[in-house]
């Protein structure tokens, strides 16, 4: 079994702890976000200052964002949770709630709801997708709000290979592998670790290139 989203091994189907709980962060963060956005929406401030407040910029005024105009919107962030909030609800056979009052009240009520969802979304077969535009904006929301973010940030985990440890019945565990700058290289499956040292031979071992060997021997027998 492995992650919906993420894609790492797990012992069960549907998002991961972790996935999770991320979700479970940006559904909180989102209400918040959203109301930050409100700078970038008068000409010529752009964000607080050094210690709290706004700053307005001394020459001319800087034309309003139009990213944070479509993320304000009805359709934007509001638009977007409210739309799987009723798709949760409709899936669970409960009545779906009216869209009243304002883009904020509306904001805090949808995230509100889909974090009360929350354990019925980890199983559910559109829950990565929901977990991954929930993702989406709140990184739309961090490039208008703190531009060039992504290069203060460590990349993502690469993919190494699938783990080539044999248990003692002769079972190869095949567990996705992959290498993050922040921990040592284990597979969260059997625990097998992985120092960079072993890296190429992993490589070598991999099905693919045993396979082309394989192949290879038998060509020239």
């Amino acid at each position: 079994m492995i992650c919906t989203l993420c894609k790492r091994p797990q012992q069960y189907g549907g998002l991961c702890p972790t996935c999770t709980t991320d979700t479970l962060e940006y559904l909180g963060r989102l209400p918040h976000l959203w109301a930050e956005l409100e700078d970038w929406l008068i000409p010529g401030i752009r964000g607080g200052a050094q210690y709290g407040g706004r700053v307005r910029m001394a020459e001319a005024p800087l034309p309003l964002d139009e990213e944070a105009l479509t993320l304000r919107a009805a359709g934007g962030i509001v638009g977007v949770l409210e739309d799987w909030h009723d798709a949760v609800r409709e899936s669970r056979g409960l009545a779906v709630p009216a869209r009243a009052g304002s883009l904020a009240h509306r904001v805090r009520a949808a995230s509100a709801g889909l974090a009360g969802h929350v354990h019925f979304i980890v199983q559910w077969e559109q829950g990565a997708q929901l977990a991954r535009e929930v993702r989406q904006l709140v990184g739309r929301v961090r490039r208008v709000t703190e531009p060039g973010h992504e290069l203060d940030e460590p990349k993502p985990p690469t993919f190494l290979g699938y783990c080539v440890a044999v248990d003692p019945s002769g079972v190869v565990c095949g567990s996705r592998i992959y290498a993050d700058i922040r921990k040592a290289v284990q597979c969260e499956w059997c625990l097998c670790v992985y120092p960079p040292d072993r890296w190429l031979a992993l490589r070598h071992l991999q099905p693919s290139n045993q396979a082309a060997a394989d192949d290879l021997q038998a060509a020239a027998a």
